[in-house]
């Protein structure tokens, strides 16, 4: 069932600022990146669906990131680099979660992010994807068993878990005030 404009932006407007949230944190505002990609979406002849809302996300954010950069002196971002590079990092649970997610596959990060930072349904994924719902299902077990492997064991038993704790930014999809606990 396609939806209208209207209807497409009511269902997915925290979506679209929770990914873009994530995707880019501390470089632009959300809401600000959101209202782009509705602004955008808006352009288009045809009615919207996921897989175009997410092609023009990484559009926004790629400009997003371009404009930060352009935007930086040669001594801020000298500094930054600097500072980045200070210290070792910490080997906390966090921090393990997080290098046991950058060692996998690209294909298996993204469907974890989809589906555990996005909240996608297979449904969902299916559409952006370009793949049935049952095949999405399919891959993303097998993601999260891949993940759940590289785990420390205090949170192996719940991969999906592990994921939404390390979900960077204050947004949340179906959660109307960012500032509320999650």
């Amino acid at each position: 069932m396609e939806l209208t404009f209207d209807d497409f932006e009511a269902k997915y407007a925290d979506l679209a600022v929770v990914t873009c949230e994530w995707r880019a944190i501390d470089v632009a505002d959300p809401e600000v990146m959101a209202a782009e990609v509705f602004r955008q979406l808006r352009t288009k002849a045809a009615p919207p669906t996921l897989r175009q809302f997410y092609k023009i996300v990484e559009s926004v954010i790629d400009s997003a990131f371009r404009q930060a950069v352009a935007s930086q002196s040669l001594i801020d971002g000298l500094m930054r680099g600097a500072f980045a590079m200070g210290g070792r990092p910490k080997a906390d649970l966090e921090s393990r979660i997080r290098q046991a997610l950058v060692s996998l596959p690209m294909r298996d990060v993204e469907l974890l992010r989809q589906s555990c930072w996005d909240l996608l349904t297979p449904q969902e994924m299916s559409e952006v994807n370009g793949r049935d719902a049952a095949t999405q299902s399919a891959r993303l077990a097998v993601a999260l068993q891949h993940f759940g492997a590289k785990l420390p064991v205090s949170v192996k038993a719940d991969p999906a878990a592990a994921m939404r704790s390390i979900q960077p930014g204050t947004h949340r999809r179906g959660q109307v005030d960012p500032d509320a606990p999650h």
